[in-house]
């Protein structure tokens, strides 16, 4: 018999991933109510990552910088059934593109998203601190191929048969997400938080 799986989402959403950052210097920035994945599957994992049941695929945009994407990803994995079992291991896939607007100030200047793609997604704001420009709006950014999927460790969730459904909360912060590498503004992973009751 197969227990039902509830996710109440606390934060922003679930999907635990994105794109590696090389060494990030001193200075960050946020991601400013936009850092848009799209979300192809979610799976776990009762066995440390060596099998796993699928609990969503499909497509499905989410800002996890937006006060709604909790609600948003609840309903991507809502009500899955799932073998009885300690879940240890979320794997997430997403797609090849993200959509972020932020900022950072690198050496007294201003680095913003501009509505560019790729390397071209960011402008610089000369001498002013903490402040974009005008042409500040969302920008796309390839996501390289090995970091389409990731997985996520460290928590229990316990599904029983016919017993209670667990609470899994998943928040995300995207402060500091834009950071400085080598003077050059990098776009990296929120920090993801998994827990049950």
């Amino acid at each position: 018999m197969r227990g039902r799986f509830a996710w109440t989402l606390v934060g922003w959403s679930l999907l635990g991933l994105i794109v590696g950052v090389g060494g990030a210097e001193a200075a960050s920035g946020d991601a400013d109510g936009t850092y848009t994945v799209t979300v192809t599957k979610i799976e776990m994992s009762k066995d440390a990552g060596a099998t796993f049941s699928t609990v969503f695929s499909g497509s499905t945009s989410i800002n996890i910088a937006s006060v709604t994407a909790g609600a948003t990803a609840a309903g991507l994995v809502s009500g899955a059934a799932l073998a009885p079992g300690t879940y240890t291991v979320v794997r997430t896939t997403i797609g090849s593109t993200m959509q972020i607007k932020g900022y950072i100030t690198i050496t007294g200047s201003t680095w913003y998203t501009n509505g560019g793609t790729g390397s071209d997604g960011f402008t610089v704001n000369p001498g002013v601190v903490d402040t974009p420009g005008s042409s500040y709006a969302i920008s796309t950014f390839t996501i390289p191929p090995a970091n389409l999927t990731s997985s996520q460790s460290g928590f229990s969730i316990v599904v029983t048969s016919g017993g209670a459904s667990p609470t899994v909360r998943v928040a995300f912060d995207t402060s500091g997400v834009i950071t400085n590498s080598g003077g050059t503004p990098t776009i990296g992973p929120p920090t993801v938080t998994i827990t049950s009751s």
